[in-house]
């Protein structure tokens, strides 16, 4: 049993830790950037303009993202005049209603964050190879507004609230990915690209199952939640063998390790690598039914991981709460809270898990890009991301300039997380064989105004590059702005 709760509360912590400051996705930005190599990340059709690049590890690229579906900073801390001092929703002079106005009956966070640990890539005639190894974490935690309903404006005499929709889906892991990609297959100017992949998952946290409901009456309120959530990870866990949990005065576990025999290559096969492993693709196409037109399409992180190593959390509650005594002489009777505490603590229980599948966040884009005139030209993107409980939908429209080689500017605006006041830009340029890249969707609008911004996300790339393919008009790159 301690085992058990150590691999939980294990990879609560991990999970925890990697996806607080990292939140991340892709920026759709980058979908019409020229003169840069891992743009075959977000399009397996496309074929850079060098012959060979070579990624610095941990630079190429390294991405993250903040992304909320509903929630801006100023909407949780504001200036009021009236104290001029900074306040929150929850302040007696705090705006509830505009607050609850900007929620949705469901809310989430979006996560996608990746570090490239190796990246490389050459040509092979009409034929473009790469390789790369990244470190990712995918995932999705969602909450309802009705809680915020609750806190707000309270509840009525003999109502009935339904909070269920707490979760989260996060998943950390390797990936291995081998790209191939083909100009005109089997029909002149169609490109094709697929990427396949290897995933090794680290952890991942699964809600199978939310309910939260709340009956009310003037003399107390019947709670009623149940929650099934599987839990896997690697053998990294806590030192709990001494430990244990003490809701009414808590302390965090000790750190510690459990002993894997890394001699025994059956044992570090089984617990680290086939214990969570999975399998993915990508695929792209481009067609140019005009040489000015560019249409194209990508699917990307259609895959999924197996879960072997697994634990599940089953948490039921129910609990008749009367409200808590305050004595103008004695004051506070702790009574009721103790025994609060300690029925949330008797509901909570950990099994042995059956191995289980959980799926990546597919996303879908479609697009095209239109040069009037060769150095600048216009794109038009949608992109779709296929979340475990949600769709979101985003639309992006870019300004892009190139030189050539040296350099290559992409000027954005997005529709993202219901909001219009997404502004972002990329630059890419070449200093001999050093190539370097910074892109953003929200990167102008971000500065601005801050405080209004939902979700942030930048990319930054260096790689080594050799080969430059020119067309026969000199400062034509093969890989000038392609959506998609």
């Amino acid at each position: 049993m301690k085992s058990k709760k150590r691999t939980i509360v294990a990879s609560l912590i991990f999970l925890a830790l990697v996806s607080f400051p990292v939140l991340g996705q892709i920026p759709n930005s980058m979908f019409f950037m020229p003169g840069v190599p891992q743009s075959n990340r977000i399009n397996p059709a496309i074929q850079p303009g060098c012959g060979f690049y070579l990624g610095f590890p941990g630079l190429a690229p390294l991405r993250f993202e903040i992304s909320s579906s509903s929630l801006g900073f100023s909407d949780l801390v504001y200036h009021n005049a009236e104290i001029d001092s900074l306040i929150t929703p929850f302040h007696p002079l705090g705006d509830k209603q505009a607050f609850l106005d900007e929620l949705d009956v469901k809310n989430m966070i979006i996560s996608d964050f990746g570090v490239s640990l190796a990246s490389f890539g050459f040509r092979s005639g009409k034929s473009f190879i790469s390789f790369d190894i990244s470190s990712r974490l995918d995932g999705n935690i969602y909450f309802p507004r009705g809680i915020f309903d609750l806190a707000f404006t309270g509840a009525v005499d003999g109502g009935n609230l339904s909070l269920g929709g707490f979760g989260a889906d996060i998943t950390a892991f390797n990936e291995i990915g081998l790209g191939w990609s083909r100009k005109d297959f089997l029909i002149p100017n169609l490109d094709l690209g697929v990427r396949g992949k290897v995933l090794f998952g680290l952890a991942n946290v699964a809600t199978k199952s939310s309910v939260l409901d709340i009956a009310t009456s003037l003399d107390e309120w019947n709670l009623h939640s149940e929650m099934e959530v599987a839990i896997s990870a690697i053998p990294l866990l806590l030192d709990l063998e001494n430990y244990e949990v003490d809701f009414n005065n808590f302390e965090p576990p000790p750190l510690g390790f459990e002993t894997i025999d890394f001699s025994n290559p059956g044992e570090i096969l089984d617990k680290v690598f086939t214990g969570q492993f999975g399998l993915g693709v990508d695929v792209g196409l481009n067609y140019r039914p005009i040489p000015q037109l560019m249409l194209s399409a990508s699917m990307l992180d259609i895959g999924y991981i197996n879960w072997k190593n697994s634990q599940q959390a089953n948490f039921n509650f129910d609990y008749d709460f009367a409200g808590i005594e305050v004595n103008p002489f004695t004051g506070v009777d702790t009574t009721m809270i103790t025994e609060l505490l300690d029925s949330l603590g008797n509901s909570f229980v950990i099994t042995a898990g059956a191995p289980y599948m959980t799926r990546l966040n597919s996303k879908l884009f479609i697009g095209a890009s239109y040069y009037p005139i060769e150095k600048i030209g216009f794109g038009l993107l949608s992109r779709t991301d296929f979340l475990n409980n949600a769709i979101a939908q985003q639309f992006t429209g870019t300004v892009n300039m190139t030189t050539g080689k040296f350099i290559n500017l992409s000027l954005s605006y997005s529709y993202m997380q219901k909001t219009f006041n997404n502004i972002g830009a990329g630059l890419s340029f070449n200093l001999g064989p050093l190539n370097m890249y910074l892109i953003s969707d929200n990167i102008i609008s971000a500065g601005w105004k801050p405080l209004e911004t939902r979700s942030v996300n930048l990319w930054f790339g260096m790689n080594l590059t050799f080969g430059w393919h020119l067309s026969k008009k000199k400062a034509k790159p093969l890989d000038r702005p392609m959506i998609i």
